[in-house]
């Protein structure tokens, strides 16, 4: 049985804290204001974070490795990136199990309108995972990316995994129980594999943000600059430093 509160969690997630991410969490308080969202800051302590900058009002979930080795999970390497991003979601999520829905937003994740008019386009929207983009396994397409096979055991053949890009993205309550669950298990993959994978073939379901309407590139980074001159109104961006 889980949890069908109206109530969303909204989790930026950084590891450093200064005046510009300050900036982006308020704009989000800002933007959603009046609307059913508990906005938080998801920050790393174990990175150069000078928490007694972290001014009182912000809504703060502060974790560690040792959070993190808590939770049981396997990790594909002994540190938090490559692979294992959505450890801290997790953590959040087992601590705080009463939203109905949980976004993920990295720090240099933007989005050129007010933040409600990509939350309010799917109030309504049940789907289980919404992420930028996702795909089966395909060898011709994308066979050769890497992480298809590199520290996979999430305990599927490769023909049958998926890949999603998620630097945003919406996890259901049921879709962060079903990672938890199948974590714990002992399976592990890069964080990009064995979500999907998981989902899918525990047959939740699966979405993208607007096909077609969103603009993601990994390499070069967009700069503010280049973001202001080319601001296409909607539009998400990543990364942006």
């Amino acid at each position: 049985m889980f949890f069908t509160m109206e109530r969303q969690a909204i989790l930026l997630m950084s590891h450093f804290f200064n005046i510009d991410i300050e900036k982006k969490y308020n704009r989000l308080c800002k933007d959603l204001k009046d609307r059913p969202y508990d906005i938080f800051l998801l920050l790393n302590i174990n990175e150069k974070s000078n928490l007694k900058e972290l001014p009182l009002y912000i809504k703060s979930f502060i974790y560690d490795v040792s959070d993190l080795n808590s939770l049981g999970y396997t990790p594909i390497y002994e540190t938090l990136l490559p692979g294992s991003c959505h450890f801290p979601v997790l953590k959040f999520y087992k601590e705080h199990p009463d939203y109905s829905f949980y976004w993920f937003i990295e720090y240099d994740v933007e989005f050129t309108a007010p933040w409600h008019v990509l939350t309010d386009a799917y109030v309504d929207n049940k789907t289980d995972y919404i992420v930028p983009y996702w795909a089966k396994y395909d060898r011709m397409s994308n066979g050769q990316w890497n992480w298809w096979k590199a520290e996979n055991n999430c305990g599927y053949p490769i023909e049958q995994c998926l890949r999603a890009f998620h630097p945003i993205c919406r996890y259901s309550n049921k879709a962060l129980h079903t990672i938890d669950m199948f974590q714990l298990e002992g399976y592990s993959a890069h964080s990009e594999v064995i979500i999907p994978t998981c989902l899918f073939h525990a047959g939740l379901t699966l979405g993208m943000f607007k096909e077609g309407k969103n603009f993601v590139r990994y390499r070069p980074a967009f700069s503010p600059d280049e973001l202001r001159r080319h601001h296409i109104y909607g539009e998400l961006y990543h990364p942006v430093k």
